[in-house]
């Protein structure tokens, strides 16, 4: 398989993995007024991301090889991920929400490389629009609570 490919496959799972590592963070600091709904929030969140991340990695696994999940690009990079995004580790809403904006952007960017390179599937083109369908619900849910605030 192309080089191109498997590291955006493995980038793909990792930002998913390190977007549940900063909603699951986020769930345990929330504070504040409305706390128990954001507990709450943050859980259905990195619930739904812990998904995402495990249908992506054996989806990539059975069009592209073990490669696609390589243990060590995956803690390297999940660590990039987390490094963008740490300057807002005290602001748990903004966090994910910032986090979430960027994944959907990358998800984009990813599609059209599968698309571009004839690799996307039936089923792989069906899974990035359900994860980006999912995580565009979820910049709206985060939002709703900025709004009130």
């Amino acid at each position: 398989m192309e080089k191109k490919i498997i590291d955006i496959a493995n980038l793909f799972t990792a930002t998913l993995r390190q977007l549940y590592v900063i909603e699951t963070f986020c769930h345990w600091t929330t504070r504040g007024d409305p706390f128990y709904g954001d507990h709450l929030l943050f859980e259905r969140l990195y619930k739904a991301t812990a998904e995402d991340a495990d249908s992506t990695a054996e989806r990539f696994i059975g069009l592209f090889g073990l490669e696609a999940v390589d243990y060590n690009k995956q803690t390297e990079l999940m660590n990039k991920v987390a490094k963008k995004f740490e300057s807002l580790h005290d602001d748990p809403i903004n966090l994910a929400l910032t986090a979430e904006k960027a994944f959907i952007e990358f998800a984009k960017a990813a599609y059209d490389v599968f698309e571009d390179e004839g690799v996307l599937s039936l089923g792989l083109d069906d899974l990035i629009m359900s994860i980006a369908s999912t995580h565009e619900t979820a910049i709206y849910l985060l939002k709703q609570v900025l709004d009130k605030e």
